[in-house]
Protein backbone atom coordinates (compact mmCIF):
# COMPACT_ATOMS: atom_id res chain seq x y z
CA UNK A 1 0.00 0.00 0.00
CA UNK A 2 1.24 3.48 -0.88
CA UNK A 3 0.07 6.47 1.13
CA UNK A 4 1.15 10.11 1.48
CA UNK A 5 3.08 11.37 4.49
CA UNK A 6 2.41 15.07 5.19
CA UNK A 7 4.47 17.53 7.23
CA UNK A 8 7.43 15.21 7.93
CA UNK A 9 10.55 14.92 5.77
CA UNK A 10 10.76 11.16 6.22
CA UNK A 11 13.11 10.57 3.24
CA UNK A 12 15.56 13.10 4.66
CA UNK A 13 15.60 11.28 7.99
CA UNK A 14 16.08 7.89 6.33
CA UNK A 15 18.80 9.30 4.08
CA UNK A 16 20.71 10.62 7.11
CA UNK A 17 20.42 7.20 8.78
CA UNK A 18 21.62 5.48 5.61
CA UNK A 19 24.68 7.74 5.32
CA UNK A 20 25.49 7.02 8.97
CA UNK A 21 25.17 3.28 8.26
CA UNK A 22 27.40 3.54 5.19
CA UNK A 23 30.05 5.22 7.30
CA UNK A 24 30.03 2.02 9.37
CA UNK A 25 30.23 -0.15 6.21
CA UNK A 26 26.59 -1.13 6.41
CA UNK A 27 23.41 -0.28 4.48
CA UNK A 28 20.03 0.82 5.72
CA UNK A 29 18.30 1.59 2.42
CA UNK A 30 19.10 1.66 -1.28
CA UNK A 31 18.66 5.25 -2.44
CA UNK A 32 18.31 5.31 -6.21
CA UNK A 33 17.66 9.08 -6.20
CA UNK A 34 18.88 11.50 -3.56
CA UNK A 35 19.89 15.19 -3.54
CA UNK A 36 23.10 15.84 -5.43
CA UNK A 37 24.86 17.54 -2.53
CA UNK A 38 22.69 18.43 0.45
CA UNK A 39 23.66 21.65 2.16
CA UNK A 40 25.54 21.11 5.40
CA UNK A 41 23.77 22.58 8.41
CA UNK A 42 24.42 22.77 12.10
CA UNK A 43 22.76 20.23 14.37
CA UNK A 44 19.64 22.19 15.38
CA UNK A 45 18.69 23.52 11.90
CA UNK A 46 19.38 20.11 10.36
CA UNK A 47 17.11 18.40 12.90
CA UNK A 48 14.32 20.94 12.39
CA UNK A 49 14.66 20.76 8.59
CA UNK A 50 14.46 16.96 8.62
CA UNK A 51 11.51 16.91 11.01
CA UNK A 52 9.37 19.45 9.18
CA UNK A 53 9.35 19.31 5.41
CA UNK A 54 8.44 22.16 3.09
CA UNK A 55 4.68 22.44 2.52
CA UNK A 56 5.24 22.12 -1.24
CA UNK A 57 6.98 18.74 -0.99
CA UNK A 58 5.02 15.55 -1.66
CA UNK A 59 6.13 12.45 0.24
CA UNK A 60 4.86 8.87 -0.15
CA UNK A 61 5.72 5.60 1.57
CA UNK A 62 5.14 2.04 0.42
CA UNK A 63 4.36 -0.25 3.31
CA UNK A 64 3.11 -3.74 4.00
CA UNK A 65 1.64 -4.68 7.38
CA UNK A 66 2.95 -1.44 8.90
CA UNK A 67 6.46 -2.13 7.65
CA UNK A 68 7.93 0.55 5.37
CA UNK A 69 9.31 -0.98 2.18
CA UNK A 70 10.24 2.21 0.32
CA UNK A 71 9.68 5.93 0.10
CA UNK A 72 9.67 8.73 -2.46
CA UNK A 73 9.49 12.50 -2.46
CA UNK A 74 8.89 15.09 -5.19
CA UNK A 75 9.35 18.87 -5.16
CA UNK A 76 7.39 21.15 -7.48
CA UNK A 77 9.30 23.80 -9.37
CA UNK A 78 8.12 27.42 -9.40
CA UNK A 79 5.02 27.73 -11.53
CA UNK A 80 3.81 24.20 -10.76
CA UNK A 81 4.34 22.92 -14.32
CA UNK A 82 7.32 20.69 -13.47
CA UNK A 83 8.26 18.39 -10.59
CA UNK A 84 11.60 16.95 -9.50
CA UNK A 85 11.83 13.48 -8.00
CA UNK A 86 14.22 14.27 -5.16
CA UNK A 87 14.14 10.97 -3.22
CA UNK A 88 13.48 7.38 -4.26
CA UNK A 89 14.58 4.48 -2.08
CA UNK A 90 13.82 0.91 -1.09
CA UNK A 91 14.70 -0.40 2.36
CA UNK A 92 17.12 -3.31 2.43
CA UNK A 93 15.91 -4.91 5.68
CA UNK A 94 12.53 -3.45 6.64
CA UNK A 95 11.71 -4.18 10.25
CA UNK A 96 14.89 -6.26 10.59
CA UNK A 97 13.55 -8.94 8.23
CA UNK A 98 14.19 -9.78 4.61
CA UNK A 99 11.89 -7.81 2.27
CA UNK A 100 8.72 -9.57 1.12
CA UNK A 101 8.51 -7.65 -2.16
CA UNK A 102 11.43 -7.09 -4.51
CA UNK A 103 13.02 -3.67 -4.41
CA UNK A 104 12.49 -3.20 -8.15
CA UNK A 105 8.75 -3.62 -7.77
CA UNK A 106 8.67 -1.21 -4.83
CA UNK A 107 10.61 1.43 -6.76
CA UNK A 108 8.43 1.08 -9.83
CA UNK A 109 5.19 1.35 -7.86
CA UNK A 110 6.39 4.43 -6.02
CA UNK A 111 7.51 6.12 -9.24
CA UNK A 112 4.25 5.29 -10.99
CA UNK A 113 2.27 6.60 -8.04
CA UNK A 114 4.23 9.85 -8.11
CA UNK A 115 3.52 10.20 -11.84
CA UNK A 116 -0.18 9.65 -11.27
CA UNK A 117 -0.29 12.31 -8.56
CA UNK A 118 1.54 14.72 -10.87
CA UNK A 119 -1.02 14.05 -13.61
CA UNK A 120 -3.92 14.85 -11.33
CA UNK A 121 -2.30 18.17 -10.44
CA UNK A 122 -1.73 19.29 -14.02
CA UNK A 123 2.05 18.84 -14.11
CA UNK A 124 3.60 18.98 -17.58
CA UNK A 125 7.11 17.67 -16.95
CA UNK A 126 8.51 15.24 -14.40
CA UNK A 127 12.30 15.20 -13.91
CA UNK A 128 14.59 12.62 -12.33
CA UNK A 129 18.34 12.44 -11.77
CA UNK A 130 19.90 9.00 -11.39
CA UNK A 131 23.44 7.70 -11.45
CA UNK A 132 24.26 6.53 -14.96
CA UNK A 133 25.56 3.09 -13.96
CA UNK A 134 22.56 2.14 -11.79
CA UNK A 135 20.54 -0.78 -13.20
CA UNK A 136 17.35 0.95 -12.03
CA UNK A 137 17.64 3.29 -15.00
CA UNK A 138 15.78 0.64 -17.03
CA UNK A 139 12.87 1.06 -14.63
CA UNK A 140 12.52 4.68 -15.65
CA UNK A 141 12.75 3.74 -19.29
CA UNK A 142 9.79 1.39 -18.87
CA UNK A 143 7.80 4.23 -17.31
CA UNK A 144 8.35 6.51 -20.30
CA UNK A 145 11.29 8.60 -19.07
CA UNK A 146 13.83 9.80 -21.62
CA UNK A 147 17.45 10.69 -21.04
CA UNK A 148 18.19 14.12 -22.49
CA UNK A 149 21.66 14.82 -21.01
CA UNK A 150 24.40 13.55 -18.73
CA UNK A 151 25.75 15.48 -15.77
CA UNK A 152 29.40 15.04 -14.82
CA UNK A 153 30.61 15.63 -11.26
CA UNK A 154 34.20 16.83 -10.87
CA UNK A 155 36.13 16.79 -7.62
CA UNK A 156 39.18 18.71 -6.42
CA UNK A 157 40.98 18.03 -3.15
CA UNK A 158 41.73 21.66 -2.25
CA UNK A 159 41.47 25.01 -4.05
CA UNK A 160 45.23 25.51 -3.60
CA UNK A 161 45.94 22.44 -5.71
CA UNK A 162 43.78 23.84 -8.48
CA UNK A 163 45.53 27.21 -8.38
CA UNK A 164 48.91 25.49 -8.48
CA UNK A 165 47.84 23.41 -11.50
CA UNK A 166 46.68 26.54 -13.31
CA UNK A 167 49.92 28.35 -12.44
CA UNK A 168 52.01 25.48 -13.81
CA UNK A 169 49.91 25.46 -16.94
CA UNK A 170 50.41 29.21 -17.39
CA UNK A 171 54.17 28.83 -16.89
CA UNK A 172 54.23 26.13 -19.54
CA UNK A 173 52.45 28.49 -21.93
CA UNK A 174 54.94 31.29 -21.16
CA UNK A 175 52.66 33.34 -18.94
CA UNK A 176 54.07 35.84 -16.45
CA UNK A 177 51.61 34.99 -13.67
CA UNK A 178 53.27 33.86 -10.46
CA UNK A 179 51.46 31.38 -8.21
CA UNK A 180 53.42 32.34 -5.06
CA UNK A 181 52.46 35.97 -5.52
CA UNK A 182 48.79 35.02 -5.81
CA UNK A 183 48.93 33.01 -2.58
CA UNK A 184 50.66 35.94 -0.86
CA UNK A 185 47.85 38.26 -1.95
CA UNK A 186 45.26 35.81 -0.65
CA UNK A 187 47.01 35.40 2.70
CA UNK A 188 47.55 39.13 3.17
CA UNK A 189 44.00 40.27 2.54
CA UNK A 190 42.09 41.65 5.50
CA UNK A 191 38.58 41.66 4.04
CA UNK A 192 36.62 38.56 5.17
CA UNK A 193 34.79 36.39 2.67
CA UNK A 194 31.58 36.87 4.60
CA UNK A 195 31.75 40.53 3.67
CA UNK A 196 31.10 39.55 0.05
CA UNK A 197 27.69 38.19 1.01
CA UNK A 198 26.07 41.49 1.97
CA UNK A 199 24.28 43.35 -0.77
CA UNK A 200 25.67 46.75 0.29
CA UNK A 201 29.32 45.67 0.06
CA UNK A 202 31.17 46.50 -3.19
CA UNK A 203 31.47 43.69 -5.71
CA UNK A 204 35.20 43.12 -5.18
CA UNK A 205 36.86 44.92 -2.27
CA UNK A 206 40.27 46.32 -3.09
CA UNK A 207 43.13 43.93 -2.36
CA UNK A 208 40.91 40.86 -2.03
CA UNK A 209 40.59 38.84 -5.23
CA UNK A 210 40.99 40.47 -8.62
CA UNK A 211 39.53 38.36 -11.46
CA UNK A 212 41.17 38.00 -14.86
CA UNK A 213 37.98 39.20 -16.56
CA UNK A 214 35.57 41.98 -15.53
CA UNK A 215 33.00 40.65 -13.08
CA UNK A 216 30.21 42.21 -11.11
CA UNK A 217 27.81 40.86 -8.55
CA UNK A 218 24.74 38.98 -9.69
CA UNK A 219 21.51 40.98 -9.55
CA UNK A 220 17.91 39.99 -9.94
CA UNK A 221 17.59 41.90 -13.20
CA UNK A 222 20.15 39.53 -14.78
CA UNK A 223 17.51 36.81 -15.12
CA UNK A 224 16.85 37.58 -18.77
CA UNK A 225 20.57 37.63 -19.57
CA UNK A 226 21.07 34.33 -17.75
CA UNK A 227 18.23 32.77 -19.73
CA UNK A 228 19.83 33.96 -22.98
CA UNK A 229 23.17 32.58 -21.79
CA UNK A 230 21.49 29.22 -21.14
CA UNK A 231 19.99 29.27 -24.65
CA UNK A 232 23.37 29.99 -26.23
CA UNK A 233 25.28 27.28 -24.32
CA UNK A 234 22.65 24.52 -24.38
CA UNK A 235 21.80 22.33 -27.40
CA UNK A 236 18.35 22.84 -28.86
CA UNK A 237 17.35 19.26 -28.13
CA UNK A 238 18.07 19.71 -24.42
CA UNK A 239 16.20 23.01 -24.36
CA UNK A 240 13.10 21.38 -25.81
CA UNK A 241 13.34 18.53 -23.32
CA UNK A 242 13.65 20.83 -20.29
CA UNK A 243 11.41 23.69 -21.52
CA UNK A 244 12.67 25.86 -18.68
CA UNK A 245 11.01 29.13 -17.81
CA UNK A 246 12.93 31.99 -16.23
CA UNK A 247 11.63 31.03 -12.77
CA UNK A 248 12.62 27.39 -13.24
CA UNK A 249 16.07 28.43 -14.44
CA UNK A 250 16.56 30.46 -11.27
CA UNK A 251 15.35 27.54 -9.18
CA UNK A 252 17.61 24.93 -10.81
CA UNK A 253 20.79 26.95 -11.37
CA UNK A 254 20.85 30.21 -9.47
CA UNK A 255 19.50 29.06 -6.11
CA UNK A 256 16.16 30.85 -6.61
CA UNK A 257 18.06 34.04 -7.46
CA UNK A 258 18.76 34.99 -3.85
CA UNK A 259 21.86 37.05 -3.11
CA UNK A 260 21.62 36.51 0.66
CA UNK A 261 21.65 33.55 3.04
CA UNK A 262 20.38 32.84 6.54
CA UNK A 263 23.24 32.69 9.05
CA UNK A 264 23.70 29.36 10.88
CA UNK A 265 20.91 27.82 8.77
CA UNK A 266 22.31 27.55 5.25
CA UNK A 267 25.76 27.94 3.67
CA UNK A 268 26.75 31.32 2.32
CA UNK A 269 26.51 31.78 -1.48
CA UNK A 270 27.79 34.42 -3.86
CA UNK A 271 27.35 34.80 -7.62
CA UNK A 272 29.01 36.98 -10.24
CA UNK A 273 28.46 37.62 -13.94
CA UNK A 274 30.64 38.80 -16.81
CA UNK A 275 28.56 41.54 -18.42
CA UNK A 276 29.31 42.21 -22.09
CA UNK A 277 26.62 44.85 -22.39
CA UNK A 278 24.30 43.21 -24.91
CA UNK A 279 24.68 39.78 -23.31
CA UNK A 280 26.34 37.89 -20.46
CA UNK A 281 29.68 36.33 -21.25
CA UNK A 282 29.73 34.09 -18.19
CA UNK A 283 28.21 33.35 -14.80
CA UNK A 284 29.75 31.78 -11.69
CA UNK A 285 28.15 30.82 -8.39
CA UNK A 286 30.00 29.73 -5.25
CA UNK A 287 28.67 28.02 -2.14
CA UNK A 288 31.02 27.72 0.79
CA UNK A 289 31.25 24.35 2.48
CA UNK A 290 30.36 23.70 6.07
CA UNK A 291 31.29 20.86 8.38
CA UNK A 292 32.30 17.88 6.24
CA UNK A 293 30.61 19.29 3.15
CA UNK A 294 32.70 20.51 0.20
CA UNK A 295 32.72 23.86 -1.51
CA UNK A 296 30.52 23.97 -4.60
CA UNK A 297 31.14 25.69 -7.88
CA UNK A 298 28.71 26.35 -10.75
CA UNK A 299 29.87 27.86 -14.05
CA UNK A 300 28.14 28.81 -17.28
CA UNK A 301 30.03 30.40 -20.18
CA UNK A 302 29.03 31.72 -23.59
CA UNK A 303 30.39 29.59 -26.47
CA UNK A 304 31.79 32.73 -28.15
CA UNK A 305 33.97 33.48 -25.11
CA UNK A 306 36.73 30.82 -25.06
CA UNK A 307 38.72 32.48 -22.26
CA UNK A 308 35.84 32.92 -19.85
CA UNK A 309 35.61 29.32 -18.42
CA UNK A 310 39.21 29.19 -17.20
CA UNK A 311 39.03 32.73 -15.83
CA UNK A 312 35.88 31.89 -13.87
CA UNK A 313 37.39 28.66 -12.52
CA UNK A 314 40.50 30.50 -11.38
CA UNK A 315 38.48 33.27 -9.75
CA UNK A 316 36.26 30.76 -7.96
CA UNK A 317 39.22 28.81 -6.62
CA UNK A 318 40.94 31.96 -5.37
CA UNK A 319 37.83 32.98 -3.44
CA UNK A 320 37.30 29.47 -2.05
CA UNK A 321 40.96 29.22 -1.04
CA UNK A 322 40.35 31.89 1.59
CA UNK A 323 38.13 29.48 3.51
CA UNK A 324 40.90 26.96 4.13
CA UNK A 325 41.66 23.50 2.79
CA UNK A 326 38.38 21.88 1.76
CA UNK A 327 37.35 19.80 -1.29
CA UNK A 328 35.60 21.52 -4.20
CA UNK A 329 32.79 19.91 -6.21
CA UNK A 330 31.55 21.10 -9.58
CA UNK A 331 28.76 19.70 -11.76
CA UNK A 332 28.76 20.31 -15.49
CA UNK A 333 26.75 18.94 -18.39
CA UNK A 334 28.49 16.55 -20.78
CA UNK A 335 27.97 18.83 -23.78
CA UNK A 336 29.62 21.82 -22.05
CA UNK A 337 33.12 20.89 -23.18
CA UNK A 338 34.73 24.31 -22.58
CA UNK A 339 33.89 24.31 -18.87
CA UNK A 340 34.91 20.65 -18.51
CA UNK A 341 38.29 21.38 -20.12
CA UNK A 342 38.83 24.33 -17.80
CA UNK A 343 38.09 22.13 -14.78
CA UNK A 344 40.49 19.43 -15.99
CA UNK A 345 43.18 22.09 -16.51
CA UNK A 346 42.73 23.08 -12.85
CA UNK A 347 43.26 19.51 -11.67
CA UNK A 348 39.63 18.49 -11.17
CA UNK A 349 39.00 14.75 -11.42
CA UNK A 350 35.83 13.17 -12.77
CA UNK A 351 34.12 11.23 -9.97
CA UNK A 352 30.67 10.16 -11.21
CA UNK A 353 28.11 10.59 -13.97
CA UNK A 354 24.36 11.10 -13.60
CA UNK A 355 21.67 10.69 -16.21
CA UNK A 356 19.12 13.50 -16.45
CA UNK A 357 15.68 12.09 -17.26
CA UNK A 358 12.36 13.71 -18.11
CA UNK A 359 8.85 12.42 -18.63
CA UNK A 360 6.42 14.68 -20.49
CA UNK A 361 2.92 14.17 -19.13
CA UNK A 362 0.97 16.11 -21.73
CA UNK A 363 -0.13 15.04 -25.20
CA UNK A 364 1.31 16.52 -28.35
CA UNK A 365 -1.00 18.80 -30.31
CA UNK A 366 -2.10 17.04 -33.50
CA UNK A 367 -3.33 18.68 -36.67
CA UNK A 368 -7.14 18.66 -37.19
CA UNK A 369 -7.77 16.62 -34.06
CA UNK A 370 -9.97 16.99 -30.99
CA UNK A 371 -8.79 15.22 -27.84
CA UNK A 372 -9.69 15.51 -24.21
CA UNK A 373 -7.82 18.42 -22.67
CA UNK A 374 -6.75 16.31 -19.70
CA UNK A 375 -5.34 13.09 -21.09
CA UNK A 376 -2.91 11.09 -18.92
CA UNK A 377 -0.59 9.95 -21.67
CA UNK A 378 2.14 11.20 -23.95
CA UNK A 379 3.06 10.20 -27.47
CA UNK A 380 6.64 8.93 -27.69
CA UNK A 381 8.43 8.10 -30.88
CA UNK A 382 11.66 8.69 -32.70
CA UNK A 383 11.28 12.42 -32.09
CA UNK A 384 9.93 12.04 -28.58
CA UNK A 385 11.79 15.05 -27.24
CA UNK A 386 9.81 17.31 -29.55
CA UNK A 387 6.66 16.87 -27.51
CA UNK A 388 5.22 20.22 -26.52
CA UNK A 389 2.86 20.80 -23.58
CA UNK A 390 -0.73 21.65 -24.45
CA UNK A 391 -2.92 24.25 -22.79
CA UNK A 392 -4.96 22.25 -20.29
CA UNK A 393 -8.45 23.08 -19.13
CA UNK A 394 -10.85 21.31 -16.81
CA UNK A 395 -11.96 18.37 -18.94
CA UNK A 396 -13.22 20.39 -21.91
CA UNK A 397 -12.44 19.73 -25.57
CA UNK A 398 -9.41 21.55 -26.87
CA UNK A 399 -9.55 22.64 -30.51
CA UNK A 400 -6.11 22.55 -32.01
CA UNK A 401 -4.90 24.68 -34.91
CA UNK A 402 -5.90 23.48 -38.35
CA UNK A 403 -2.83 25.06 -39.92
CA UNK A 404 0.37 23.09 -40.27
CA UNK A 405 2.93 25.00 -38.22
CA UNK A 406 5.95 22.95 -39.21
Amino acid sequence: MIRPVPYVNLPGIYYAIDRHAQARHSEFAHFVIAPASPAQQSSIPAFVGALFSAPSAYTWVCEDRWQILGLAQAHPRPGGEAWDLSYLAALTNPGGHSPITSSTEVLMELTQYALNVALTRGVHRFFARIQDDFPEIELFSKLGFQRYARELTYWLSTPEEGLQALAERCQTCGSEHDYDQELHELAGTSAPVNGLQAGDVPDLPAGTVVPDVPLRRWHRHDVWGLLRLYDASTPRRVQMAESLTSKELLYTLAGSGRSWSLPLVEPACIAFVNDRGVRLGGWVRLRFGRGAGPHQLWIMAHPDEPDIPQALVKFGLRVLAKEGARPVACQVREYDASVANALCAAGFQHSRTHALLVRHLTVRALRKREVLAVEPRVVYGVEGLRNTPTHLSEGELTHYATRNLR
